[in-house]
This record gives C-alpha cells, structure tokens and sequence, in this order.
C-alpha cells in the first residue's frame, strides 16, 4: 500500500480519537519497547521514546492500518496484553501490553471500532432496523432523493405525457352535428 509520506506526517500530528503510551512487540521479535500510540480514524500512529520518556513527536515511527485484522487478548504475553493480527498476513501480527486492564479493554474497544469494516457493519444494522420500522431503504431513499436514482416503483404517478410522436383520436363534430368524424391529429404539428 502507498500512501504520501508528507499526508501521512501531517495526519499523525493531528489530535488523536486515542492516545497513550503502550509496550509494542513484533510476533517475530523477542523484546518489546515502550512507545507512544496515536489512533486516528482506521490509522494506528506509533512514536519513540527516549531515554527521560519524552515522546519523539516530529515523525511517526511507523504507522499500522486497521483492516481486515482482529484483536485478541494475549494471555501468553502478560496479564494486559493484546494483540493485533491480520487475515491474510499472520506474522505481520503485533503484540501491544498496556499498565493496567482499564487501559488495555479501552485501547481492545477503540480498535474495534477503528476499522471501515465496523462501521460498514454498524451502518448496515441501523439500515435494516429503519427498513423493517418504515419499510423503505433509507439509503435508497437518499439516493432517489438527490437523483442518483430512478426507478418506476419511486416515480410519483403523474398524468403528463409528451406530445413528441404522441396521436390522439379525437371527435370532430360537422356543422350539421349529426355525424361525428373521428379523425386523428398529430401533436407536433397541431
């Protein structure tokens, strides 16, 4: 995945829906560091700290994206231990250990809900629950409503029709009155 290194700076740098300082491991590595976290909508920022524990805040160390993953308390790193695993790349998984078990069940509870697949879910649920209160798709509905959408089922019944290529019959009556023609105008013309 490419994203702009400057883009990536400036978002990192930003106010955070989460931060903290947590213990950062590597699945493939042995020894953990302690490091300063940034989570920032589905983008999970993480920084150095020297040695007076001060946050190296000019650059991120490195940046971790939240999709197609899952968080799991790691009993086998710690008794406030998680970790983050991904579907398709399991030795990509990180292991994270916080201070106390408030802090790791509010960090599990922000990653859960950071991902675009979450709130697919949640929009998803809320779409069925207005759709079986109203008996209409709401999302639809706001399709149609800005035009994106047309189908004969939302068009309201109108009794216009176009006069191109359009004949009608019509009586015609003849000065006696006695015999009415029918004859057959075009509109275009008319």
């Amino acid at each position: 995945m490419k994203f702009n290194e400057k883009e990536l700076a400036e978002l990192s740098n930003g106010t955070a829906d989460l931060e903290g300082r947590l213990n950062h491991k590597r699945a493939h590595k042995s020894g953990s560091k302690e490091r300063w976290f940034k989570l920032k909508y589905n983008l999970l920022f993480y920084f150095n700290i020297n040695e007076i524990g001060q946050i190296d805040n000019r650059q991120a160390a490195g940046v971790i994206v939240l999709e197609n993953y899952s968080i799991n308390h790691d009993m086998f790193e710690g008794a406030f231990a998680f970790s983050i695993s991904f579907r398709d790349e399991h030795e990509k998984r990180h292991i994270l250990s916080g201070r106390s078990e408030d802090q790791v069940e509010q960090w599990v509870s922000a990653l859960k809900r950071a991902s675009y697949e979450y709130w697919r879910s949640q929009l998803i649920l809320l779409q069925e629950t207005l759709c079986k209160k109203t008996g209409k798709d709401p999302l639809l509905m706001h399709l149609r409503n800005q035009g994106i959408i047309r189908d004969e089922a939302w068009e309201p019944a109108s009794s216009f029709r176009s006069h191109v290529q359009s004949f009608t019959t019509s009586v015609v009556y003849t000065l006696a009155r006695l015999n009415p023609v029918q004859k057959e105008v075009n509109l275009i013309e008319f």
